[in-house]
């Protein structure tokens, strides 16, 4: 029986030694095992962060951001105008010696308000303006509709004090036209405040006072 020693012999002779070429080859091919197992590792790793994040979108998706313009219609330019209330020589001073019996009225181009008098049933119309500040006393409308209380010097501008009924005063021209008064009215309890300015030059023949529904009440000659 042959031993284990010469049993390799044999063998070993029988083989005989490895050629260069083969291991070299072995050494290639061990290489592109390597490669093809990194890229199939690489791309199994791809493959599930593809799907964690296909999964994580199905999930919970990313929201819109807001305030977002895609797609929308374009925003008009919106512009703000503040116009601040004028402030007339004396008005300050007119103002604390008088003061409002109500409200102040914008009544272009004036400031008006009504305040007490020292007599007993008038009251004082306070205007200021481009002429400056002062008061007028003035008793109570009793049969008319509108009065005419004075007349800015050296402009063509008219005001006066209206009762709750009027809606509206206009000026007649001598040639037919009609300038429509700034009115406001519950400027104080049962009285309204106008005021009209007109161009310079201008005849105006009368004042035609009218209600809510454009029925004349009154017609005041200039």
């Amino acid at each position: 029986m042959m031993d284990v020693k010469e049993a390799f012999d044999s063998l070993a002779r029988q083989e005989g030694p490895p050629s260069t070429t083969s291991v070299h080859r072995a050494m290639a091919a061990g290489r592109a095992m390597r490669g093809r197992r990194r890229a199939a590792v690489v791309a199994t790793s791809a493959a599930g962060v593809a799907a964690a994040v296909l999964l994580a979108w199905s999930v919970n998706p990313w929201p819109e951001p807001r305030n977002s313009v895609v797609a929308a219609a374009p925003t008009p330019e919106v512009t703000i105008t503040v116009t601040s209330q004028p402030v007339h020589k004396g008005f300050a001073k007119l103002k604390k010696e008088h003061p409002p019996k109500g409200k102040i009225a914008s009544v272009p181009p004036l400031l008006m308000w009504v305040s007490d008098a020292p007599r007993k049933g008038h009251l004082f119309l306070c205007e200021s303006g481009p002429n400056g500040s002062s008061c007028s006393s003035f008793p109570p409308l009793t049969k008319e509709f509108a009065r005419v209380q004075g007349k800015l010097r050296g402009k063509a501008v008219w005001f006066g004090i209206a009762g709750d009924d009027v809606h509206g005063v206009t000026a007649v021209t001598k040639d037919g036209r009609r300038l429509r008064a700034n009115l406001t009215r519950n400027v104080a309890p049962g009285l309204g405040l106008w005021a009209i300015e007109y161009p310079p030059g201008m005849d105006v023949l009368r004042l035609v006072i009218t209600d809510a529904k454009g029925k004349t009440l009154q017609k005041i000659a200039a």
